[in-house]
Parts: C-alpha cells; sequence; structure tokens
C-alpha cells in the first residue's frame, strides 16, 4: 500500500499559503472573499484527551473499526437487490467515508487509513459505465436517479471523497469526486421533480468540490439549481434563494435539512458574501433559542425528525443528524464571525446529546436521544444518524482551538490537550490545557511561546458560570464575567506563563417551558442530570412516573464520583417527595441522579417546592 502523504504537508506543496497549513479544514485552491475570523487548528489524537479524546478514540476503535464494511455498505451496491415495497433504502457509505478520512487524519493509525481506502476502492469499482453509482439497477433514462434517498448517497460519497483527498492527500479520490459530481450534475436537472428528492448534502458536497479544484460550476450548482423534498423536509428552492421566516408548514419543517442547508449558505456566503445568505441562519437561531424556542435542554431539537416547540422529550427527539449539524452550523457561525458565544451552545450539545447518543462501552449509536422516558440504541450501522454521529465526532479535534486573524489563539472548548501552533514572524506556541472537565470547571493553561512575544489569547467564558476567577502567574485573582463574546488577555508572553481559569459548578435549577412548564432540570456546569434506573431501580418500581417527584433543593450536597458511565464522572445523592401534596405530611425518599450520559436515564425534569428557586436556561436570547 502506497503511503499518504499527511493533509498538512500536501497542502503545503499544492497552496504554499501559510495560514492554510494550519488545519486541512481550511479550504485549498479558491480563497474564499470572506476570511474566517477565527481559523481551526486540527488536534492530532496525541494531542486531545479528557472526555472529548475518549470518546473520539471509543467511536474510531469500537464502533467505525468493527464495521461490516462489506455486508452493510458494498454488498448493496455490488448486488443492487430490488426494494421492498415503500421501503425506499439508503445504505450512508458517504458519510463513513468522510468519517474515516478524518480519523486517519487524527490518529495517524495506518490501519483506519487502509480501512477507509479500501472501502472508497471497493465502492468506486461498483460504478456502471456511464458513472452512475448507486444500490438499484439502472432504469431507462436514468430513472434510478431520482428515487428519494439514491442522490442522498452519491453526494455524501462526493463530500467524503473530496475530503479523503483534504485530509490524507489522495489525488484518487479528488478525481473519483469530480467523476461523480459530473454525473451528478448532468442527470439532477433531468428530473422533472426534484422536490421529492433528499439533497441534505448535495450543496454542501459540491461546495467542498469547488473549494478543492477552483471549477465554478460545481459553486454554480450548488448555489442555483433547485432542490429539496418539499413534501418532507425542506423547500425546493435554490441555496442563494433560500430564506426561511416561518416554521408552520411541517412538511418542509425537517430540522436536519433545514441545518444542513443553513450550514451550506454558510460556506456560500464566503466565497459571495450576500447578507440574505444568513439570513435563515439567523432565523433559526432565534427560534432556537429564544424563551420557549425550540433548543432543548439537552442541546439538539426535534421531534419525530421535525421542528416543534412542545419540548415533549418523549420517544423520537433529539434526533442524532440535527445535533451533529447543530453543532456544526454552529462552529461554522463562530469561525465566520469570531464569537465564541455560539460554543455555549456547542458545549451543551457534545457533552448531553451527543455523548448519550454513544453507548458507553462505545459500539451502539442512537438514531434519537430523548429526554423523557426510556432511550433505545439502533439496530443498523447504516443509515443517516449513525453515520452523521460518527462525522461530528470525527470533527471535534477542529473545535478546541482557533488562531485568529491578529496573531492570537482562541480557546473554544475545554478538554485535556497540547497544541503548538505557528503565529506570526515563524514564531510559536504551545498551549496546553490541564483540566478534568466537565468534573470541574477548573482549567490549568500553560502559555508557552518559542519567545517572548505580544500576541492576545481569548477565552470563551461560558454563559453558565456566574463568576469566573483568572489568575495569571501569581497575580492577584481577577474576576471574570461571562457571557462576552470572548475574554481577551493581549500581553507580553514568557515561556512558562500560566492562566489558571476557575468556573465554579454550583447547583442550578433551570425552569422548563411549555410541557415542562412548572418543573425544572438539575444541571451543573455544562452538564443535565437525570434519574437513571440503574441507581434508582427499586425506587421506579413504586413510581412510575419520576418526572412527578418533587426534589428538594436543600438536599443536594457536593458530586460524588460516579465511574458507571464514564472514568471520573459523578453522581448526587438527594432527596425527593413523592407529590406535591405530600412535601410537608411524608418522608422523603432518597434518590441519585446522574449525568445526562446515562443511558438508563428516564426522566430530567423535576417538580420543586418553590420555583422562584430556578433560573432561566442561560441559553435563552432574543438576540445573540
Amino acid at each position: 500500500m502506497q503511503t499518504k502523504k499527511p493533509a498538512w504537508s500536501f497542502q503545503i506543496i499544492v497552496v504554499g499559503l501559510y495560514w492554510l497549513c494550519a488545519c486541512p479544514r481550511a479550504w485549498c485552491d479558491t480563497e474564499p472573499k470572506v476570511r474566517d475570523a477565527l481559523i481551526p487548528l486540527q488536534l492530532k489524537q496525541a494531542e486531545l484527551a479528557g472526555e472529548i479524546g475518549r470518546r473520539i478514540n471509543n467511536v474510531i476503535y469500537k464502533n467505525f473499526m468493527v464495521l461490516n464494511l462489506e455486508q452493510d455498505f458494498i454488498a448493496p451496491f455490488r448486488t443492487r437487490p430490488p426494494l421492498e415495497a415503500n421501503a425506499p433504502r439508503y445504505i450512508g457509505v458517504g458519510k463513513v467515508i468522510d468519517a474515516g478520512s478524518k480519523f486517519a487524519a487524527y490518529t495517524g493509525d495506518p490501519e483506519v487509513a487502509r480501512r477507509t481506502a479500501w472501502l472508497i476502492e471497493e465502492l468506486m469499482k461498483t460504478r456502471d459505465p456511464d458513472g452512475y453509482l448507486g444500490h438499484i439497477k439502472p432504469e431507462p433514462g436514468g430513472w434510478q436517479n431520482y428515487y428519494n434517498w439514491i442522490l442522498h448517497d452519491q453526494e455524501y460519497v462526493i463530500l467524503g471523497l473530496v475530503n479523503h483527498w483534504r485530509y490524507l492527500g489522495d489525488k484518487k479520490s479528488l478525481q473519483y469526486a469530480r467523476q461523480l459530481a459530473d454525473y451528478v450534475m448532468d442527470i439532477f436537472p433531468k428530473n422533472p421533480h426534484p422536490e421529492h428528492v433528499c439533497t441534505a448534502g448535495l450543496p454542501e458536497a459540491m461546495l467542498a468540490l469547488y473549494a478543492a479544484v477552483g471549477d465554478k460550476r460545481y459553486l454554480e450548482f450548488a448555489a442555483d439549481v433547485r432542490h429539496g423534498n418539499s413534501h418532507g423536509e425542506i423547500e425546493c428552492c435554490s441555496l442563494r434563494e433560500w430564506e426561511k421566516s416561518s416554521l408552520e408548514n411541517f412538511n418542509t419543517n425537517h430540522v436536519y435539512v433545514n441545518l444542513a442547508r443553513c450550514y451550506s449558505q454558510t460556506l456560500l456566503y464566503r466565497w459571495e458574501p450576500e447578507e440574505k445568505l444568513l439570513k435563515s441562519s439567523r432565523f433559526f437561531l432565534r427560534e432556537l433559542t429564544r424563551k420557549g424556542g425550540g433548543l432543548f435542554i439537552i442541546g439538539s431539537a426535534s421531534e419525530d425528525e421535525h421542528f416543534s416547540y412542545s419540548q415533549e422529550g418523549r420517544g423520537k427527539t433529539g434526533e442524532s443528524c440535527v445535533t451533529a449539524y447543530l453543532i456544526r452550523w454552529l462552529d461554522s457561525l463562530l469561525r465566520l464571525e469570531g464569537d465564541l458565544r455560539y460554543g455555549d451552545i456547542m458545549e451543551r450539545a457534545i457533552y448531553n446529546a451527543l455523548f448519550a447518543a454513544q453507548d458507553p462501552a462505545g459500539r451502539r449509536l442512537r438514531y434519537f436521544t430523548p429526554f423523557t422516558g426510556p432511550r433505545e440504541y439502533y439496530e443498523r450501522d447504516g443509515f443517516c444518524c449513525p453515520g452523521n454521529h460518527r462525522r461530528i465526532m470525527a470533527e471535534l479535534p477542529e473545535m478546541v482551538y482557533y488562531r485568529t486573524q491578529d496573531g492570537g489563539v482562541a480557546i473554544n472548548l475545554f478538554t485535556k490537550s497540547v497544541k503548538t501552533i505557528e503565529l506570526q514572524d515563524s514564531h510559536k506556541v504551545t498551549i496546553e490545557q490541564q483540566t478534568d472537565y466537565p468534573t470541574t470547571g477548573l482549567v490549568k493553561i500553560s502559555v508557552s511561546p518559542s519567545a517572548s512575544l505580544e500576541f492576545p489569547l481569548w477565552l470563551r467564558i461560558p454563559r453558565w458560570c456566574t463568576q469566573a476567577h483568572l489568575v495569571i502567574n501569581n497575580q492577584p485573582p481577577e474576576k471574570v464575567s461571562p457571557g462576552g463574546k470572548y475574554y481577551e488577555i493581549r500581553r507580553l508572553w514568557r515561556p512558562g506563563d500560566t492562566i489558571t481559569l476557575d468556573m465554579p459548578m454550583p447547583w442550578r435549577l433551570v425552569r422548563g417551558c411549555k410541557l415542562q412548564e412548572g418543573r425544572v432540570a438539575l444541571m451543573r456546569g455544562p452538564v443535565v442530570f437525570c434519574i437513571g434506573a440503574k441507581h434508582n431501580a427499586d425506587l421506579l418500581k413504586n413510581y412510575k412516573n419520576p418526572g412527578e417527584l418533587v426534589l428538594d433543593p436543600a438536599s443536594l450536597g457536593d458530586p460524588v464520583r460516579d465511574d458507571s458511565f464514564r472514568p471520573h464522572g459523578v453522581k448526587v445523592i438527594t432527596r425527593a417527595w413523592p407529590s406535591e401534596q405530600q412535601v410537608r405530611n411524608s418522608p422523603s425518599l432518597t434518590l441519585v441522579l446522574s449525568e445526562f450520559i446515562d443511558p438508563t436515564g428516564v426522566a430530567t425534569y423535576f417538580r420543586v417546592p418553590d420555583l422562584s428557586e430556578a433560573v432561566d436556561d442561560e441559553l435563552w436570547s432574543d438576540s445573540f
């Protein structure tokens, strides 16, 4: 097997631009008109630890590396079995390629790279001479391309191939991507009913290809061709013209597809900076984060895959595709605007919805992650949600550190890590975080430039933290207020400088709304707590509706260590009453509340004797 050049080395050869060399995510051949305020820096496996690093390793080695690629992802394209009645088929192989490419670059593991390359080559062998790639037999006029999810597979294969080139430098993958994209561009406009076809990843894939090769045909196709399944997902219109201003039509408020299109618009905006391309993002941000909006306490959204204000929390809620695209879209806005407040929502989603969608043992993933009632793992490795879960996990190493346009560094996510970053004039700085976040909010940051150097360091001070304290070296501590776009420390940095950021994590009772009105969720830092069957088996035999229990806030003590669901996790032993009528006259019950990642969790909202002790969710905002 030929050894692939690392992505950063390949980009130096191709581009020769300093700022592009820092991270594969920076586009290569086609410079945008709008430069990101924050340029992401990719961490490698040896550079990232903590809970984020552990979770990524689990999904790589306990999920991705044990998938049956032949049976579940290649065989359908080889054999093209007939469709069952009223059962459209989607494989999701492109999402596996995309995640595998990023996992290979992250780990540097030749076996991860080999597995991904094998999947690409075997998949490409299934193409027909005319370029068709699919798991349905060809039909006259290429009609097989117009079934709902055939294009959905093709578009993500294009994206995965482009990213295999971007992250691993495989020129053949880029050639494959162009061939498949040209086939799609030829066949898709012939479809008399584009409003019946799922195109969630189509503009994203074409814009990625445009960024890689600079062929404007791909940008124009992404921007100007009408697309979108208006019978269950989104309006059928061009990316350039799409403006969302209402969610009243259920058939067009599919959250995953709408957020994917918002994300693609933010990409297009970088090349064609028209303000209207950000209007839908502003609309969704407002609808998600306003009081009574659609964002769940766990940082995800969606009810039965569609937008909802009900806050129901049961059954088919918290789709993993939504969680993935919410994080990806917010990261795009964060980079574009240089506003670290987006990271507050990102970390809420990561530490709750995203990680709770992953089996603590690492093998299984969820399609939905409800915050009320029992949760189930998805029975398949293919389809959309497992693939999108792997993809966003593969992208997390690029959401910790960023370089600012004025030669500084921004820290978005707090996690044990170390990164050497090139700054101006050949200077370098090594940033290291020592922390057990989110177990505690204590973060020690070492700042070691190669020589004394002045530059700004941006920190995200989360809105959940009412008052942070910051110490530089041995100087007196200073109070830092949360909630700004970022907290900047601009100074002359010397080797060995340290910052100690202390963000206390008191318990807080967060008011529910809509169906959760009159109840509260218990939070500590970015983490939501829940009642789980593992710790409360006997109690739940007698109380079938634990959401009606009345929590005693006065009994909330310090958290205690709980390794049941993650190393160095925590739980709290507290008291509760069976009902509001029994608060004064009945003895209380002993209750154990665990972190939301508890796979046995069944209730997140509870009643309390006095709602005045509760606070509004800090993520609620009428103006972001």
